[in-house]
């Protein structure tokens, strides 16, 4: 029934329809492959995505009731974030971004291992006192990690410009 309609349209027609048709999937095109990551920068976005992931995921382990001391889930829930960034880190191979992926993966694992003793030293505090010295750590190393994050996303946009491509 589609076959016998488009042999009865007038050739213009025809043409039209040709023509929309090579518009519409062109425009796919472009918008899957050519602004999409490169070749480079797939594996950074993958890391990048994955952070985000798993910030979801540990923000719902953190106990509401805990006076900002972690408890052991959210430890647990950080070591394997440090873990499956130092994994995706291993697949990032471009000359621009290795060292600040390798970087981000070091800070996440030192993150992961100073929550630890700012558990053991926050649970002894009373009520009221200072915070640890391992809390001021814990904020220097996020400081950096949020430096990192920032480096690997300007030079891996999740689209690329116009400018970019040509």
């Amino acid at each position: 029934m589609l076959t016998r309609w488009l042999l009865s349209l007038d050739r213009s027609w025809k043409i039209g329809i040709a023509v929309a048709l090579t518009v519409v999937i062109g425009l796919v095109v472009w918008q899957t492959e050519f602004r999409g990551p490169t070749p480079e920068c797939k594996p950074v976005r993958e890391m990048l995505d994955y952070n985000k992931a798993q910030a979801a995921q540990i923000e719902s382990k953190i106990d509401k009731n805990g006076n900002g001391v972690p408890t052991i889930a959210e430890e647990t829930a950080y070591r394997a974030w440090a873990d499956g960034m130092a994994e995706r880190a291993q697949k990032v191979t471009g000359d621009k971004v290795a060292a600040n992926a390798v970087q981000l993966a070091t800070l996440a694992s030192q993150f992961a291992s100073a929550l630890d003793a700012y558990r053991i030293a926050a649970q002894g505090r009373a009520p009221g006192a200072p915070a640890p010295t391992e809390a001021y750590q814990l904020s220097a190393i996020n400081a950096q990690i949020t430096d990192q994050m920032k480096a690997l996303t300007d030079a891996c946009p999740a689209q690329r410009k116009l400018t970019d491509i040509f």
